[in-house]
């Protein structure tokens, strides 16, 4: 029994109490029949209460998938009424929260479940920004119509709506990479490629000429080129600082920069930091879907006041050079303050 249901048991039964006042001052039989009649009310309430909530089902839908800033949240609840009587409070409670920031107050919503039917009602919500938000239910009451009797109902729900930083329109980029080229590299519009050979295969739109191999070529009568194996001493390396002062922006540039990068067929690495024991794990991303799932690792990351990411780095990797870093809404590199 919740303190809300004693507030109510309360005051009815001292309305009752003046009745019975009253029917004694009084000398009306007409009072009694009613303060008997009350007493009678509280055991059906709570006994319907309790029958239809046995034919009631809880349903939650949110978006699947990602979805981009700038954006609304739509959360659609759906009570489903079975039984011939109304269930008029339902009182979930819940908490909607970006995982980069504290946990809010939880939040109640009361809503009704009229006797059979379905009825939808939509949560939307303007979002601020980019990162992980968590959606949990992690309570639900339903309170019977004199709220006597709270009934704890075993439903919760939980999920985790990715929400995608807004894009930026990047310019070609063309930084200093993370390694020196060795002697034996040469670049392709794919990245940095060894003279390792990996194997023959067919011509496709783009291929150089260099790379064909005339010998099998002029043996099958089809073009074949040489492809090579790629160079892991030569690569762009990001490294994004985040910070609670530009959090947004940050991780905006992270994800424009690194889509530009996937356009210009640029395999790229992806430093992301724990701050809790100052280590680092290094993600490859060649494609949409490696990148969104180091965005999504990121979101995970607590964010700091002010960023030791960098410190870190140097102190771990003292020869890495060239490294991109995201600080302070721009690019950074070590030897160039601002790049963009």
């Amino acid at each position: 029994m919740r303190r809300s249901n004693l507030l109510s048991i309360g005051g009815y039964f001292l309305g009752i109490f003046f009745m019975i006042l009253g029917a004694v001052f009084y000398r009306q039989p007409l009072i009694t029949v009613l303060i008997l009649l009350m007493m009678l009310l509280p055991v059906i309430s709570i006994a319907l209460t309790r029958a239809a909530i046995k034919k009631l089902s809880i349903e939650v839908s949110v978006p699947e998938g990602e979805i981009s800033m700038p954006s609304d949240l739509n959360i659609t609840i759906r009570l489903n009424n079975r039984s011939p009587f109304p269930l008029l409070n339902c009182e979930l409670r819940f908490n909607l929260r970006n995982l980069f920031f504290p946990t809010p107050p939880v939040q109640e919503l009361v809503l009704p479940a009229e006797a059979l039917s379905v009825h939808e009602f939509k949560l939307p919500y303007t979002l601020g920004g980019a990162g992980m938000f968590d959606f949990t239910i992690s309570e639900a009451y339903i309170t019977d119509y004199l709220h006597f009797y709270s009934f704890k109902l075993p439903y919760t729900f939980h999920r985790e709506i990715p929400v995608l930083p807004e894009k930026f329109s990047l310019p070609p980029v063309s930084l200093t990479k993370a390694l020196i080229e060795s002697d034996e590299s040469e670049t392709s519009p794919e990245g940095e490629l060894t003279r390792d050979l990996l194997q023959l295969r067919e011509y496709r739109p783009g291929d150089r000429i260099k790379d064909i191999h005339w010998k099998m070529t002029a043996k099958t009568g089809d073009i074949s080129v040489k492809e090579y194996e790629r160079s892991k001493d030569l690569y762009y390396l990001i490294l994004p600082e985040l910070d609670i002062n530009y959090l947004q922006r940050d991780l905006s540039l992270f994800y424009s920069l690194g889509l530009q990068l996937i356009k210009q067929r640029e395999s790229f690495r992806v430093a992301i930091y724990h701050s809790w024991d100052k280590s680092f794990d290094m993600y490859k991303i060649g494609d949409d879907d490696a990148l969104i799932q180091a965005l999504y690792r990121l979101y995970l990351e607590p964010v700091e006041k002010i960023s030791t990411a960098m410190e870190s780095f140097d102190y771990q990797y003292p020869d890495m050079q060239g490294v991109i870093r995201i600080s302070n809404g721009n690019f950074i590199l070590p030897a160039e303050p601002e790049i963009y």
